[in-house]
């Protein structure tokens, strides 16, 4: 019966792919996919705080379905807390939409926007209504981004800088 079903499945996939037509050449380019690309690989996060840096998780970054899709898996060291993600790119705004799954029962979806050098990355869906919550990330260099989270009350635009973290990319190994 395992069998059938993964047959079914395989057609199924074959179906909607036939359907879809075949994708353009560079069809996952431009603009929003290079920003994508920064944040590919893998990463440890550190809070940041008065006393130093603690270790807050390990983060894997990927581009996936021809580029076409962002996908994030974050674990904490301990393992107690984690989260994952699946985004792409709006074909109205061009800019990433991102949901995540968190293992607190928490989702919540985010729009991705370009601020100068940072990208700002905007909770639209999700969590308390009544606090605007964002993410802004600052690029180092090209292993390092810093993240703060900002919020802001329901309907204001005085936005409050809180926790903030480094991300540091975890080396290859030869």
């Amino acid at each position: 019966m395992k069998r059938a079903g993964a047959v079914v499945a395989c057609t199924a996939g074959l179906l909607l792919a036939a359907a879809a037509g075949a994708q353009e050449e560079n069809a996952c380019g431009g603009p929003a996919y290079d920003l994508a690309r920064r944040f590919v690989g893998a990463w440890q996060e550190f809070s940041v705080t008065p006393e130093g840096e603690r270790l807050e998780g390990r983060l894997d970054t990927t581009l996936e379905a021809g580029g076409c899709a962002i996908a994030q898996a974050y674990t904490s060291p301990d393992e107690a807390f984690s989260f994952r993600t699946l985004g792409y790119v709006d074909p109205a705004s061009g800019e990433w939409l991102e949901t995540y799954v968190l293992s607190n029962n928490r989702p919540a979806t985010y729009r991705w926007q370009v601020d100068g050098d940072d990208v700002l990355i905007v909770r639209i869906a999700g969590g308390d209504p009544a606090t605007r919550r964002r993410l802004r990330v600052t690029f180092v260099d090209a292993d390092t981004y810093r993240v703060t989270i900002e919020t802001a009350p329901s309907g204001a635009d005085d936005w409050t800088a809180g926790l903030v973290t480094m991300t540091r990319r975890l080396a290859t190994e030869p």
